[in-house]
């Protein structure tokens, strides 16, 4: 389906049309018709003009007063069909104050906008109001707003953009080239297919969706972006996004470690102690009580979250109420490492439950760390499911300052991406056999210190790794690190259903070490029978 024709000033090709009555109402008509017929029935015969015989005659009194209503009729009538507001002229409003609407359109509720959009509870309210416009006064007069530079849905770099289902782009006043072009098959940095993922939260009603864009302030280079996007009427979404270098852009890495650390052991009892709550409870109590900020769920770093299957939020921690408030659906948005974190855990649960790993930001030595989190998911019904997590214990220090025997990051995500898809690259066009004995190779054109790739099978036998040989042939389906995450099985669902970015605690085998490091791994298949995956190891600081 091709981009639908917008015109700049909505219906003005059109030529007025008359009011529905003269256009033949027959109500109308049937209404003024018996008016009429009673105005000029006969009247009897009148034998005295005293007013007390005037006063009797009852045609008379239903003549005088059907004349009044048969005037304010068509006083009506002329107003609403023929009197149009003449528009002032066209001026920009001053940020924070008022949105001033275009005359004769209206929104649900007064919305004041910030001067700034910096959260994304203010990028939410933003994109509510933008939706509740268009709803109110139609997707013509709707696009022309949102296509306007200077308009009200701009609010610094930020601004309203709408794009129809099927693809094309309705409205960008930023980038205005762009509009009436489909952008349905657009990816990110990462390959991550944002338009579709876009749609797809859309249509759950209203959403975050994670994803990179090239930012005209820092020289066109990607960098991370949120975006909040809202279904206006089933045939397109408005939506606004906000880069990293502009606010906060994931939320999930809040957590309040002021509390006692709690362990694996607390985390999983808390947890199903929630789910057995919710069934000996009902929903609504249980939900009521999850979102209780003083209630007996919120205990420090363990506070509920609670999601229906489509990934909607349905309970929320007292620092993240709009998840709740605006009903959140969270299915397309990832960590800072690219991490598809509730997608993840969602499929988890549908398949009873288990680990995740994502990551949480303390301070350390005035530095923002990215600390690994361990989550822990179940289902409570075939309705929704609820999970909770806490720093993985080892890493608590970090909060404290406390780096000692930490690995710090060295590679990027970015450089991770490119080796993966390089070997993959190689592997379609040097096939499998001569592919895995260059990946086996530790000198290899695939190995630079800790960073190297290796190939496992579809069902998960490790097909090929320099470093972890005995290993090679084993099937990894089962694999669990200490604390049961199922690092390959977690991996591939990762793969086949969100970005191929994944999380886990593994050995630095390149290093021979033993001890579990943090570790974001990407995956990518060759074809349906095998895969090449690579991972950095440590500790975010920035």
């Amino acid at each position: 389906m091709g981009p639908r024709s917008v015109s700049p000033n909505s219906g003005s090709s059109k030529k007025k049309q008359p009011h529905p009555f003269f256009l033949g109402d027959s109500r109308m008509h049937d209404e003024l018709r018996v008016i009429l017929s009673i105005l000029t029935l006969p009247s009897p015969s009148i034998h005295s003009t005293t007013l007390f015989h005037l006063q009797r005659d009852p045609y008379s009194m239903i003549r005088r007063y059907l004349l009044l209503v048969a005037m304010l009729l068509v006083a009506a009538i002329l107003a609403t069909g023929c009197i149009t507001p003449t528009a002032g002229p066209k001026t920009g409003t001053p940020v924070g104050t008022p949105v001033t609407i275009p005359s004769g359109m209206m929104v649900a509720t007064p919305y004041t906008p910030p001067a700034q959009i910096t959260t994304t509870p203010e990028l939410a309210a933003f994109v509510a109001n933008a939706a509740a416009f268009a709803r109110e006064n139609g997707r013509d007069a709707a696009i022309v707003a949102f296509n306007d530079p200077n308009g009200t849905f701009v609010i610094g770099n930020v601004n309203i953009f709408a794009i129809d289902y099927d693809g094309p782009l309705l409205a960008d006043a930023v980038e205005p080239g762009a509009v009436g072009t489909s952008i349905r098959d657009m990816t990110d940095s990462f390959g991550t297919p944002l338009v579709q993922n876009l749609a797809e939260t859309a249509r759950f009603g209203r959403g975050y969706v994670s994803y990179t864009y090239q930012n005209p302030a820092k020289g066109n280079a990607f960098e991370d972006r949120i975006a909040v996007v809202e279904d206006v009427d089933g045939t397109y979404y408005v939506g606004a996004g906000m880069f990293g270098s502009e606010g906060e852009i994931y939320p999930s890495v809040v957590l309040n470690t002021s509390a006692k650390q709690p362990g694996i052991d607390d985390l999983v009892a808390y947890v199903k102690g929630a789910v057995a709550h919710a069934k000996a409870n009902g929903k609504e109590k249980a939900l009521s009580d999850f979102n209780d900020p003083n209630g007996d769920f919120v205990q420090g770093e363990l506070v509920m979250m609670a999601f229906d299957y489509n990934g909607t939020n349905l309970a929320a921690p007292p620092y993240s109420p709009e998840l709740t408030k605006y009903h959140i659906n969270l299915v397309n948005y990832h960590d800072p490492d690219g991490v598809d974190t509730i997608r993840g855990m969602r499929d988890l649960a549908k398949g009873g439950g288990g680990f995740f790993y994502t990551v949480a930001k303390v301070n350390a030595m005035e530095k923002d760390a990215y600390v690994p989190k361990i989550d822990y998911a179940e289902p409570v019904d075939n309705e929704w499911w609820i999970f909770s997590g806490i720093i993985v214990p080892e890493y608590a220090r970090v909060g404290t300052g406390n780096l000692t025997g930490i690995q710090l990051r060295y590679y990027t995500r970015e450089e991770l991406y490119e080796r993966v898809n390089r070997a993959v690259a190689f592997a379609k066009a040097n096939g499998k056999e001569k592919t895995l004995a260059e990946i086996n190779n530790p000198k290899g054109q695939f190995v630079t210190g800790d960073l190297f790739v290796w190939a496992s099978s579809s069902d998960g036998t490790l097909l090929a790794d320099p470093f972890w040989k005995p290993m090679i042939g084993v099937n990894q389906w089962g694999y669990a690190d200490r604390y049961g995450m199922k690092i390959t099985q977690v991996g591939i669902q990762a793969m086949q259903n969100g970005t191929g970015f994944s999380h886990a605690l593994f050995p630095n085998t390149a290093m021979n070490g033993t001890v579990d490091v943090h570790k974001l791994i990407y995956m990518k298949a060759v074809d349906d029978a095998w895969w090449i995956g690579s991972g950095i190891y440590g500790v975010e600081v920035e």
